[in-house]
């Protein structure tokens, strides 16, 4: 009785997570009155999320198709692959598979030839969602191929939580197909990684994952360990899901030391937290666990009664793997019923359902005997030439011959090796050299534009003292002079108005210099702040931001402040713009900035030459990040700011 565990799946990160009723409202509200085509775009793409995953099925599909329509008609193809990634998770849910399968191969030719992060994290998570796919179509070797060419894709990304569940999966696909001690590498690798950082959830998950393959590969001594690391961290996470699988594999474990008064109470709890959390491919195991406990105890009846669930799940999520081994099963345990007419019937449906699943594995052995029926009977040709002397001298010919040849070839497949190890040490040394010289250019040109951008903010600030403020007062002293000569009560009320306004005119100096909202309350009142002052003068602003409150160097919020301030300060000056859109988020240590608005545009590819937009790229520079600018002439302009802090 095979114990067979399914893949997890790699959920696409489209948006911040919103749930229930009032977020539905709330995005709804925000959806109707944003105007730009990449605005509505991620809000409908949470809107698809969020019914997802409340199990509204029809609307997400609405809002998914609505968010690929306006994201087609923007251009913009990484709101197209997340849209065409969510549609195929939905076919995987609803068992549509062929169509899932095309949708997330869309996605990735839709990011194949973008390489920025965003689109190389997205098409990776797409990857991880077709493998899954492809297994559950039984493609099994296209599956493990994306799985493990995954794994340097995430490293790469350094993202570690879909790292982790591409390792998890991996492990458990080699175990399935027999490939015991490579899954098990794989599965200490992905704890590993959990115990040096990852949330407890998925690191408790890791152990009851290794308990579950020690379980499979009959290691039931080694299973202790780790289900006691998982209950220490479970037991801070009263609501989790893991507690599932962690009932489960302690039921197991005390079912195989022979413990079935604690096996059957676990298994209870077990089957009351996976039904509670719909937990699917838990539910599988759950039964294939409780047939193996029920036989155990030679409970005859009770594991028929579970193997017919699997066999009956195996129909309905179309799997034909369960449906084999569970017939096979139930025709075994009929015929320790004494019920050997029920169990031939079952046999009868095997046979066939087995018979067209292993077809390939019977080609295969068939070309094997074909194969060794052809050596046995050259050897036979061999051995009656042999009688003869002449026939002995030419075996031995043809094998020294055989041998000088094997041996040039070895040599020469050792030369070509030796040589290709020269050639790409060489070329390696060549291009870190050259990448070394490129980001030392790339960071002396940064810093000199940062130094250029200072030198021309002293030199505005140097006219605003000298024009302003500084005529402000010697218009004043003037007046002073003349108060003293000839009082009058106009006089000192035109002085106090005049004093008024350099204090006006030093305050708004001040704000420039470093914005008091920012020093008092941190960067987000001070961005809004910034935004709804820009609102009172007639462009009106839509702010958004996430997870800025993360942000605790006073350097970088103010760095922060400077981009955004210098780009809103452009779109006022020369766009021409109605409306823009200012989204400021910071997750996981990397910070996006998008401006966008409705304004004149310009030719992007023509360059740009304004010290605004140079100055913005140069701070972006500082903060080792980089900056895309899509505008065309009379369709406004978007500007794009990632960094990775």
């Amino acid at each position: 009785m095979n114990k067979v565990f399914l893949p997890v799946m790699l959920l696409l990160g489209l948006a911040q997570p919103v749930c229930g009723r009032q977020a539905i409202d709330s995005l709804r509200q925000l959806l109707k009155t944003s105007t730009t085509d990449t605005g509505r775009a991620m809000l409908l793409l949470q809107l698809a999320e969020v019914s997802f995953k409340a199990g509204v099925a029809d609307s997400a599909l609405y809002y998914v198709q609505e968010a690929m329509s306006v994201s087609r008609r923007s251009g913009n193809h990484l709101y197209q692959a997340k849209a065409r990634g969510m549609w195929g998770m939905m076919q995987v849910r609803a068992n549509h598979l062929d169509d899932a399968i095309r949708h997330f191969e869309e996605a990735r030719q839709l990011l194949e030839n973008d390489t920025s992060t965003a689109a190389r994290r997205m098409r990776a998570k797409v990857s991880g969602n077709l493998s899954v796919a492809l297994g559950r179509k039984g493609l099994a070797d296209r599956e493990l191929a994306i799985l493990i060419s995954l794994v340097p894709e995430f490293e790469a990304l350094h993202d570690t939580v879909s790292l982790a569940v591409s390792l998890h999966n991996i492990s458990f696909k080699l175990i399935n197909i027999g490939r015991y001690e490579q899954g098990y590498r794989y599965m200490l690798r992905n704890i590993e990684m959990a115990e040096q950082g990852g949330e407890k959830e998925n690191t408790a998950g890791s152990y009851t994952g290794m308990a579950s393959l020690l379980y499979k590969m009959d290691s039931i001594a080694a299973m202790p360990a780790y289900l006691s690391k998982a209950r220490k961290l479970l037991d801070q996470l009263p609501g989790s899901r893991q507690w599932g699988i962690y009932y489960l594999y302690s039921a197991m474990y005390a079912s195989a030391n022979g413990h079935y008064s604690r096996a059957d109470s676990l298994l209870v709890q077990a089957h009351t937290v996976i039904d509670k959390f719909k937990d699917r491919p838990n539910q599988f195991n759950y039964y294939t666990g409780l047939m193996h406990h029920q036989n155990a105890q030679h409970r005859w009846k009770a594991a028929l009664v579970a193997a017919a669930m699997l066999r009956r799940m195996g129909e309905e999520d179309k799997l034909p793997y369960y449906q084999v081994n569970a017939l096979k099963d139930m025709a075994e345990l009929e015929e320790k019923l004494g019920h050997p007419l029920q169990a031939l019937a079952l046999y009868k449906q095997y046979q066939p359902l087995k018979d067209s699943l292993g077809q390939q594995e019977m080609n295969l052995r068939i070309n094997d005997l074909e194969i060794r029926h052809r050596t046995l009977e050259q050897e036979k040709k061999i051995l009656a030439l042999q009688a003869t002397g002449e026939a002995r001298q030419r075996a031995l010919q043809q094998a020294r011959n055989k041998e000088l040849l094997l041996a040039s070839l070895t040599c020469l497949v050792l030369l070509g090796v030796l040589f290709g190890i020269f050639y790409y040490r060489n070329k390696r040394k060549i291009m870190r050299q050259e990448l070394e010289q490129a980001r030392q250019q790339q960071r002396l040109t940064s810093y000199t534009a940062m130094l250029e951008g200072q030198e021309q903010e002293r030199l505005r600030l140097a006219r605003d003292l000298h024009d302003g403020l500084g005529g402000t007062l010697a218009a004043l002293k003037l007046r002073l002079d003349q108060i003293a000569i000839h009082p009058s009560a106009e006089a000192v009320a035109t002085s106090a108005q005049r004093l008024d306004t350099a204090i006006s005119d030093l305050r708004q100096i001040s704000r420039n210099m470093m914005p008091e909202a920012l020093l008092r309350h941190g960067l987000i009142e001070a961005l809004k702040d910034f935004t709804e002052a820009i609102s009172r003068s007639g462009l009106q602003v839509q702010f958004h931001h996430d997870g800025l409150e993360q942000i605790s160097s006073s350097t970088t919020q103010l760095m922060v402040y400077r981009i955004v301030q210098e780009l809103a300060t452009n779109v006022m000056r020369h766009a021409r713009a109605t409306e823009m859109l200012v989204q400021v988020t910071f997750k996981e240590n990397l910070l996006l900035i998008t401006v966008e608005d409705n304004g004149a545009g310009f030719d992007a590819t023509a360059g740009y030459t304004g010290s605004g937009l140079n100055n913005v790229t140069a701070r972006v520079a500082y903060l080792n990040g980089k900056t895309e600018v899509i505008s065309r002439k009379d369709t406004g302009t978007v500007i794009n700011i990632e960094c990775r802090l």
